[in-house]
């Protein structure tokens, strides 16, 4: 009886490990690969930026994470209010590059972190695919630097 109250008591605090880190970060992270996606499929018009704006302005589940979030944030505005398609990848790339330190054990998001060697550019989205959102003759041009778990 013993063992099996000590095997719960292993597999309760695991999940509750796994719902922890269900925190802002990750559904940040989430908002920006749907971000990369738009980018990536040269979708018009204005990005709904509306709900990572909203966790931008949340406190981070990390203190740390709060700085980045803070950073990040004018970036978004910014980026949810151009049509223009150049401004949107120079703003994603931006974006990114704050955001990038985020990634980890904290994270839960299935956000990877890709680069591209020949445009010296890095990305968030999510998965392993490589798709390059920076040149539509390059979409497949990159390499992950950090893997989702």
């Amino acid at each position: 009886m013993k063992y099996i109250y000590s095997i719960f008591i292993i597999l309760f605090a695991f999940t509750l490990e796994i719902q922890a880190h269900e925190g802002k970060e990750t559904y940040v992270l989430k908002e920006v690969a749907k971000i990369h996606l738009s980018i990536f499929e040269e979708k018009s018009g204005i990005l709904d930026t509306k709900s990572l704006i909203a966790n931008l302005r949340s406190e981070a589940d990390h203190k740390k994470n709060t700085e980045y979030f803070k950073k990040a944030l004018p970036i978004a505005e910014e980026l949810g209010k151009t049509n223009d398609l150049a401004k949107k990848r120079e703003l994603f790339e931006a974006l990114s590059n704050q955001l990038e330190p985020i990634l980890g054990h904290h994270d839960k998001s299935g956000v990877s972190l890709f680069y591209c060697p020949m445009l010296k550019k890095k990305w968030l989205a999510f998965g392993k695919n490589i798709r390059n959102p920076y040149d539509p003759k390059m979409k497949d041009c990159g390499e992950i630097r950090y893997e989702a778990k």
